[in-house]
């Protein structure tokens, strides 16, 4: 009895042995699959880092001062958002430093007495904005909250229905244009005017349509007063501005002198918005091509 009792347990010890060693190889064999997912996906990041354009990282190191990006098209408009690290900012979760919010507002008279700039605007814009219209949703767009100049600094104009009044901005209406992008893919071309489409679970009624005629990259886009944005987006974020520039008076500018002209407008007025900008402040403000 106790001879088999020794066997019996030697045997249980070889079962726990066999199994503690095949504990430790899955253990192994799982880290060894992590390790290499991550040296993979490592190595996937360090690929698109090298493929973006050297300067898109923000203001520091070398590189150009402009960013290629979704502006609004068209010889005579430049664009200059507030990015971090080279990308538009998204205060989604927190507010915008105090810094910042009312900046591009104070900066708009300055930046009209600038030589060659005829218009002017400061506006809110958020990427990828949730709106829709019954089933329909308006993917890869904007939603900009505009005021009075936008349209003559953006080059858009309203070409059905109206643009915003005084009283819509005073009264914060929940009023949108709505540009032709936007127009197809939440009306499917019909007239949208009257229509109403949500804009962040809000109806807003569709009072126009507005758009430009030089062709541009980006989804559509849906203005809504600039009054009403704390309303959708409850809380505080930077402005950016659109410029709108004229070539000197009898001159005609080929498309170079075009592109050069606009790279430095957007460079200088840049440079006037973040010389306001306290030095340890990550976000700056960029000129997009």
């Amino acid at each position: 009895m106790g001879g088999n009792g020794t066997i019996k347990k030697q045997k249980q010890r070889l079962v726990l042995a066999a199994l503690f060693l095949l504990f430790v190889f899955a253990v192994g064999f799982l880290s060894f699959r992590l390790g290499r997912r991550e040296g993979q996906a490592g190595q996937n990041e360090n690929t698109e880092a090298d493929r973006k354009p050297e300067g898109s990282k923000g203001t520091g190191g070398g590189g150009s001062e402009t960013e290629t990006g979704p502006g609004f098209g068209g010889d005579c408009v430049v664009a200059v958002p507030c990015l971090a690290d080279g990308l538009p900012c998204d205060f989604s979760q927190e507010s915008a430093p105090p810094s910042l919010v009312p900046l591009a507002d104070r900066l708009i008279p300055e930046l009209k007495e600038q030589e060659g700039i005829v218009a002017a605007a400061a506006f809110y814009r958020r990427d990828r904005g949730m709106v829709c219209h019954g089933m329909e949703a308006l993917q890869g767009g904007s939603v900009l909250g505009i005021g009075p100049d936008f349209l003559a600094a953006s080059g858009f104009q309203v070409e059905k229905g109206r643009g915003f009044t005084e009283r819509d901005m005073e009264e914060k209406r929940r009023v949108a244009l709505i540009d032709g992008r936007a127009a197809q893919a939440l009306f499917s071309g019909l007239d949208p005017v009257g229509e109403t489409v949500e804009v962040e679970g809000r109806l807003y009624r569709v009072v126009g349509v507005a758009d430009i005629s030089e062709p541009r990259t980006g989804g559509g886009l849906v203005f809504i007063p600039e009054s009403a944005w704390p309303e959708v987006y409850q809380y505080e974020e930077p402005k950016s501005v659109a410029l709108r520039i004229a070539e000197p008076a009898g001159e005609s500018f080929t498309e170079a002198e075009w592109e050069a002209l606009r790279e430095e407008t957007g460079v200088h007025a840049a440079r006037m918005l973040n010389s306001m900008v306290p030095e340890n402040e990550t976000i700056r403000y960029r000129a997009w091509k």
